[in-house]
């Protein structure tokens, strides 16, 4: 009697996410990665119990093939939800720069503004002890400094509109992703549950090797 063997189990899969959108103005943030599933283990020597029969030998045998295709295939799509994963990453790490940039610009803007302001103001406070001329001068100083701003106003404005639909394609694409990582995960956990389930009712059990060889050659033909 032979004690039923699983080839090596296929490497515990990285399932991962991210959050979804908080806001649509506002990118989101990826979540921390989830717990790795457990790997199964080879089965344990030395039958127990009872010998199988053919048919619970076959059994085994094919919902153990079942695991392990299913794990080639949640290794396959690993590797496409990881990708999106980094891509979404490296987006948000590029937003968090943008947004970094607009603040310190917003602060170098507003500063300007307001000088251009506190001009104005001491034009106007002092317009009444000024020559013609001196006003004259400082009124298209006050203009020209003006009309300068303007378009860095407009551009600052347009930056930040643009961002805004950039934003919500990103939050798409995250809500997107999420889905996939989610459905990733359970199967995940399914795969582990059904490995689980083929140790218990499978790995100790002893069988008859005369029963392995048929089986593999009724498979051989199909």
């Amino acid at each position: 009697m032979n004690t039923l063997r699983t080839s090596l189990a296929v490497a515990a899969l990285l399932a991962c996410g991210l959050a979804s959108a908080q806001t649509s103005g506002q990118t989101s943030t990826p979540a921390k990665p989830a717990a790795k599933p457990a790997a199964a283990a080879p089965a344990a020597k030395g039958g127990k119990g009872k010998l199988m029969t053919r048919d619970e030998l076959r059994a085994c045998m094919t919902s153990n093939q079942q695991n392990e295709d299913a794990g080639a295939e949640l290794d396959k799509k690993k590797a496409v939800v990881l990708k999106e994963r980094d891509e979404l990453k490296a987006s948000k790490a590029e937003s968090d720069k943008f947004e970094a940039d607009m603040q310190a610009q917003g602060t170098a803007l507003k500063t300007e503004i307001d000088s251009v302001k506190a001009f104005g103001a001491e034009i106007e406070a002092g317009a009444a002890k000024m020559e013609k001329a001196e006003l004259k001068a400082k009124q298209e100083e006050y203009q020209a400094r003006a009309n300068a701003l303007q378009p860095k106003i407009d551009a600052f404005n347009k930056a930040r509109n643009d961002r805004i639909e950039v934003n919500k394609a990103f939050n798409v694409r995250v809500d997107a992703h999420q889905k996939i990582a989610d459905e990733f995960n359970e199967a995940v956990e399914d795969l582990n549950d059904k490995r689980n389930e083929w140790k218990f009712k499978c790995a100790s059990r002893s069988y008859d090797e005369a029963d392995e060889i048929a089986i593999k050659k009724e498979q051989n033909k199909k």
